[in-house]
């Protein structure tokens, strides 16, 4: 993880969140909060998941188990896709021989 971190009430400010629902997604590991002496912390790059979780949650009134179950189908389509890439990659290297 980098060492950029944002200060998790700078984060519910910004973002206009309750920190309940950042707890929520803490709770459940779709984001990581970082706790150092008496502050807590959210790593920048956890910000691009929390702005899509903030999406579904807020925009499309997905609750937090559905939030859980699409980053779940996303990560297993984001590797099946992988895998198809590198299984073609193999697939011409043999039909090239």
């Amino acid at each position: 993880m980098s060492t950029n971190k944002l200060l998790y009430n700078e984060c519910i400010r910004i973002y206009k969140v309750e920190s309940a629902f950042i707890d929520s997604l803490n709770e459940s590991g779709l984001i990581h909060i970082d706790y150092q002496d008496e502050d807590k912390y959210i790593d920048y790059e956890e910000l691009p998941k929390l702005e899509q979780f903030m999406r579904w949650y807020y925009d499309m009134d997905i609750n937090i188990e559905g939030i859980e179950a699409l980053n779940y189908l996303l990560d297993k389509v984001k590797a099946l896709q992988e895998e198809i890439m590198q299984l073609r990659n193999e697939l011409r290297f043999y039909k090239s021989l």
